[in-house]
């Protein structure tokens, strides 16, 4: 007769909730870094998602710049922080102004009296023009999308007077002449330059003082005409005839 003996030393097999404790316990004593992945489904909503948001993005870039390119759209380019500068000698006027555009600008032009004036960037949409001519100066600005916008200012702090004569003398064979320019740049006397209007020789001063506004001329035998030129380019032109005895001309 055969007897079968129950061991006891086999151990009972675990229960799913006692192997599922025992699996989280080893993952926790190995401190893995990496979490378990996802599974296909979890994987698959991740990558839908990130689909749809980079479609928005690119739908939502093309609707911006249809908004802003497309035909008939008026995006207007506005001029801005217009300072001006008159330089020392009242000889020019410097503008600098600033651009307020959400798109590119294509040119940017000035004009002052129908003349063109050359325009030049001083860093992102800043720019600069120097002005030598009193008037109304006109800034165009022509956005990438075609539409124009302009700025006008009244330019009249750049000396366009002549010198005069203030007072005039003969003192032996000389005529002194007296001159101001006023509140101008100044009376450039080395320039000043004289010639006999019937043969057209040049005739030089005989002397003259800055200090004083004088310039002299030999006691003409004809007609001269005489140039005197302020640093901004203003001239004034005399006519010079002989005098006899005491009179003046």
């Amino acid at each position: 007769m055969i007897r079968f003996f129950r061991r006891k030393d086999i151990p009972e097999p675990l229960s799913p909730d006692q192997a599922d404790a025992l699996l989280g316990k080893i993952m926790t004593d190995l401190e893995l870094e990496r979490p378990p992945r996802p599974g296909k489904k979890t994987y698959y909503h991740i990558v839908r998602r990130r689909y749809l948001v980079k479609r928005a993005a690119a739908a939502a870039c093309i609707l911006l710049l249809l908004a802003c390119f497309g035909p008939g759209t008026v995006v207007p380019v506005a001029v801005s922080q217009v300072s001006a500068a008159p330089s020392s000698d009242s000889a020019s006027v410097q503008i600098s102004f600033q651009l307020g555009s959400v798109i590119p600008v294509r040119e940017v032009t000035a004009e002052i009296n129908d003349h063109a004036l050359t325009v030049e960037s001083d860093g992102y949409q800043q720019y600069t023009v120097t002005v030598e001519e009193n008037g109304y100066l006109l800034l165009d600005v022509c956005s990438i999308t075609g539409i124009h916008t302009s700025h006008g200012m009244e330019i009249s702090g750049i000396d366009t007077r002549a010198p005069e004569v203030t007072s005039h003398r003969q003192e032996g064979n000389q005529i002194l002449i007296y001159l101001t320019d006023g509140d101008g740049v100044g009376i450039d006397f080395p320039s000043i330059t004289a010639y006999d209007e019937s043969t057209s020789v040049s005739i030089p001063p005989v002397w003259y003082d800055e200090a004083s506004g004088c310039v002299a001329f030999a006691r003409p035998s004809s007609r001269i005409l005489i140039t005197v030129p302020d640093y901004n380019d203003n001239r004034l032109i005399l006519s010079l005839a002989p005098m006899t005895g005491n009179d003046n001309d």
